[in-house]
């Protein structure tokens, strides 16, 4: 009505606090779920370098201990093998194979190719590998998971990633390891190109781009090195790091010095994928017999 003043319903106190309360309320709940979305970042920030950190550590036991037989000269891992096995005596590293790879690189990373190498003892075990111990294969990658699985989990469970979530991150982190080494380890060696048929790859057009890139360049001098130093420092090969912390990386200027390379060396291609066939063939047509010869001399079979 025209001339009448509106007065406004007054809220009881009960009704302002619940009001109040409300809004309160709704804030908390906005604040918590901003928290648990910067809690969920952060997680899954930090999951890249957690995985890189567990993946270099793994790379760098299995090569040092196990592939290089350390595991035979360290007291403190037999005794824990014993106490976890209940066994008086610790069962011995052969290497699988890996000793013998490294007696069969020259230090351009061709491998020999002559009867009298090829007729010898750790040549004979490596004829049952396709590529001569020098590729990831598809069981050689499911160890590696297994391997993973124990040094990932307790980690990954502390950041607070659910059991899908832990799968994925380590099976992604050692199939892109496999990917790395895959297409930078045996065409280093003169190996053929792994096919998927036999192992993760990247497409050959693409593992021919990173060939060149730098992150690439130091892989492959930093694995030079591990050879020419007998296979006794620079034990990580796709992801650097663990040498640098435990003190067994050693720089190019340092073991470039000692290497003992072939002729031919200098005009080798890096990658020169299906060269170590390709010498076997024309060695069979030449009927070439002659050893590799480094300095004019040719190198004695050891097996360091």
């Amino acid at each position: 009505m025209v001339g009448v003043p509106v007065v406004a319903k007054k809220q009881s106190i009960r009704q302002v606090r619940a009001s109040s309360g409300r809004r309160s309320g709704t804030k908390v709940m906005a604040f918590a779920g901003a928290d648990a979305i910067s809690a969920t970042a952060v997680r899954w920030i930090l999951a890249a370098p957690t995985m890189y950190a567990i993946v270099s550590f793994n790379e760098y036991v299995t090569h040092r201990y196990y592939q290089h037989a350390e595991f035979n000269k360290t007291p403190w891992m037999q005794s824990v093998v014993c106490a976890l096995t209940g066994k008086q005596v610790a069962p011995k590293c052969d290497g699988g194979g890996h000793i013998e790879h490294h007696a069969e690189t020259l230090d351009d990373m061709s491998l020999k190719t002559d009867p009298k190498w090829l007729n010898s003892a750790p040549a004979k075990m490596l004829e049952t590998s396709k590529y001569r111990g020098t590729a990831f294969e598809y069981d050689v990658t499911g160890l590696m998971v297994m391997q993973m699985i124990p040094t990932s989990v307790p980690i990954l469970a502390l950041m607070g990633f659910s059991i899908p979530a832990m799968a994925g991150l380590i099976l992604g982190a050692t199939a892109l390891h496999a990917l790395v080494w895959n297409s930078l380890h045996p065409a280093m060696h003169g190996m053929e190109d792994i096919p998927l048929a036999d192992g993760l790859n990247f497409p050959l057009w693409l593992g021919k781009a990173l060939r060149k890139t730098s992150y690439y360049d130091w892989l492959y001098k930093n694995h030079t090195g591990h050879h020419v130093m007998s296979g006794r420092v620079n034990y990580n090969v796709c992801c650097p790091g663990m040498d640098h912390v435990l003190g067994t990386y050693v720089p190019e200027h340092e073991w470039a010095p000692k290497a003992r390379m072939p002729a031919g060396a200098e005009t080798r291609d890096p990658y020169p994928a299906g060269e170590y066939n390709a010498r076997l063939l024309e060695r069979l047509e030449k009927g070439i017999v002659e050893a590799e010869l480094v300095e004019g001399k040719e190198l004695e079979t050891v097996i360091a």
